[in-house]
Order: C-alpha cells, then structure tokens, then sequence
C-alpha cells in the first residue's frame, strides 16, 4: 500500500542519493544510520520496488529507483512550495495577480519589471491581459484586473489610483506612398477627413465618442501590429507612438504628418503613462511591489523611453 507514504521518507531518499550512501546521508540529517536505513526500507516496502541495490560497497540506484528520483525531488519541491504559498497567504501575499495593459507600454519597462517580480515573489500566478486603452480601463472597472498600465488620454479616471510611470507621445504618420505625404508641413486638419484612418479600437466601443478620431472613413482594429504594418503598407493613416515607429521615421518607411490641430491643440499629444488600481479595492505586498517598480523603473529611464511598445502575449 503506499497510503502510508510520508514526506519524511522522500526526503531521505534524496538524501541517501545526493549523499552517496546510507552513512553520509544519516550524518548531514543528524540521524543513526539504522534510522535512515529503515525509512528507505519502508519506502521500498510501501511502493512495492526496490530503490537500491545494496550488494555493492555503495548503494547504488536500481532503474526503478532512477526512475523515481526526480519524481522525490518533485514532491518534496510542492511541498515545499505549497508551505511557502501557504506562508505567503497568511501574512497577505496574493496568490494571483491579473494585470492589464493597453498597446502603449513599453517592452523594455515590461520585461525589466516582471523579470525582477518573478524572483521577488516566485510563487505569485501572474495573468496579462492586453487592451486598448480604453477597454484597459474598463477592464480594471469591473474587477477583472487588479492592476492596469496605461495611458491616460481622458479625464474621468476619479475612481483610480493613479501613478505616472513614464509617458505616450503620439506622432500622425502614413507610407510616403500615401496622398497625404505630399502634402506640406502644418496643412489643416480638415485634410485628414478625406483619408481613411487605421484606429485602434474594441469592437463595442464602436458608436462612442472617439478621441483622436478626424476621418469620416476609419477602419477599426484591435492590435497594434496590424495597424503598425497596413500604415507601412501605405493604407490610410494613423497616429502611432513615436517610440514605435522612431526606426521608420529615420528610415523613411513612414513619414510624419503635421496637422495644424489635433484635438483643439496646435501640437500632437504627449500623455502620461500611469499605473493604476481601483480605489475601493484594498491591494497586497505583491501589487504594490509592482506598482512601485513600474514607476521606479518608468521615471528612471530617459523620459520613459524604451523599447517598442508591446504588440501581443
């Protein structure tokens, strides 16, 4: 029967093989040999094979008990794992995180951050939702993350904690292939109408008021990439990160375009880029570990530029 199994018994095992014998295994656990000798004997007894052959001066590991080795380690590792987690859940430590963000984050600052969150609670189930930043938003409103990465473009956010961790500029561009590329610098907006324009957008937020919307014509997407590579293809136009698009701007497989107004404005817009939580909901170690960092790591890099903003997960 191998009910009877306890951890003990998997724990010795890993030792005697670690230690490379029965003596050198009973001195690292402080133990008498016969007791260690007799808890491998158990072991075997219960599971019904032999771990060790002992006709020689050292045990050694039969194919069986090669077989079952790492198994040892496994289990021993789970539970060590589960008295960690269990630990961590007592005094506060979130079991799970969800995190949501929109097209505008930046890799590099993403990456960086959860590199250092993996070693800092390694036992913490971390889920990535990405958004546009409109849906981020309304995705943190309902509950469905706990934290949210974005750019605040709008006004309303009340019902956020809200910390800058870098910032957004927008930059209108097209393929040098397009009309609009033609045409000189500061021309009116009223131009843009006549062009369509790529947008990022949900498919329900289709009807809503739009920010940064000028064209009568405008295709709608839900990924950054796919906008990024029609604007390259010369189909329509769009504004885009400037850190997004820097490389095909030099290059000259995109062009700026200068509107003389952009939403009431004489410029492109510069937006900050925030981490956020809902104000009613209490927060943990682990969430506010990460809001700390993106905001320690986003201000410190220049002017929070990265590298590309993400695309997909």
């Amino acid at each position: 029967m191998t009910d009877a199994l306890t951890l003990d018994q998997f724990s010795v095992f890993i030792t005697v093989v670690e230690k490379g014998s029965f003596a050198a295994a009973a001195r690292h656990l402080n133990r008498a040999q016969s007791v260690v000798t007799y808890a491998i004997q158990k072991l075997e007894e219960q599971s019904g094979v032999m771990l060790f052959d002992r006709r020689h001066y050292r045990p050694l590991l039969t194919d069986a008990g090669r077989a079952l080795f790492p198994r040892a380690k496994r289990i021993v590792d789970d539970v060590a794992d589960w008295r960690i987690q269990v630990k961590g859940i007592a005094r506060g430590v979130e079991a799970q995180l969800t995190l949501v963000l929109d097209f505008n984050v930046p890799a590099g600052l993403l990456s960086q951050v959860l590199s250092e969150f993996g070693g800092a609670f390694p036992l913490v189930e971390l889920r990535i939702i990405l958004k546009t930043s409109d849906s981020a938003v309304e995705v943190l409103r309902k509950g469905d993350a706990d934290i949210g990465i974005m750019s605040e473009y709008k006004p309303n956010l009340d019902d956020l904690e809200r910390r800058v961790c870098g910032h957004v500029e927008l930059v209108a561009v097209t393929a040098p292939s397009h009309p609009l590329a033609t045409i000189a610098s500061h021309f009116p907006a009223v131009v843009l109408r006549d062009h369509t324009q790529l947008v990022l957008g949900e498919a329900e937020q289709i009807g809503d008021q739009d920010y940064g919307i000028h064209a009568i014509n405008r295709w709608r997407m839900t990924h950054m990439e796919t906008k990024h590579n029609l604007l390259r293809a010369g189909i329509g136009w769009g504004s885009m990160p400037r850190v997004r698009v820097a490389n095909d701007l030099e290059s000259g497989a995109l062009v700026a375009l200068t509107p003389d107004r952009w939403e009431g404005s004489d410029r492109m817009p510069n937006f900050p880029l925030i981490v956020a939580h809902l104000k009613r909901n209490a927060i943990g170690p682990a969430a506010s570990w990460l809001i700390e960092k993106f905001v320690e790591r986003g201000l410190a890099s220049t002017e929070g530029r990265h590298e590309d903003p993400v695309t997909s997960l």
